[in-house]
């Protein structure tokens, strides 16, 4: 449904709505499933949330390329779930969950 909303200024407000924070321990089973992908700063993570819902292939290639958007390593996806104080802005493009560390 998202991505059928033509205007990249709607995509993103509703994204926005749908924008929250969650704890490490939030992301265990979203983590078991291989669909978390971190947004690291500078890149917005609601920038990012648009090009994906778009499938704005341009943007997220360079992302990946550039290591702004990444997937986290085997030691990442091991300690999160155990970072109970460890705060994530996220947000869920399916089949994804875009995380954005609010601590860095």
């Amino acid at each position: 449904m998202l991505a059928r909303m033509s205007d990249p200024s709607e995509l993103s407000a509703r994204l926005q709505t749908e924008c929250g924070e969650v704890f490490g321990s939030d992301l265990g089973a979203h983590l078991q499933r291989d669909v978390v992908l971190v947004v690291n700063a500078p890149l917005a993570l609601l920038d990012c949330a648009v090009a994906i819902a778009r499938d704005d292939t341009t943007a997220v290639s360079a992302w990946l390329a550039q290591g702004a958007l990444r997937r986290p390593s085997p030691e990442e996806r091991a300690a999160w779930p155990e970072a109970t104080h460890r705060r994530w802005l996220a947000v869920v493009v399916q089949p994804f969950v875009l995380v954005q560390d609010l601590e860095t």
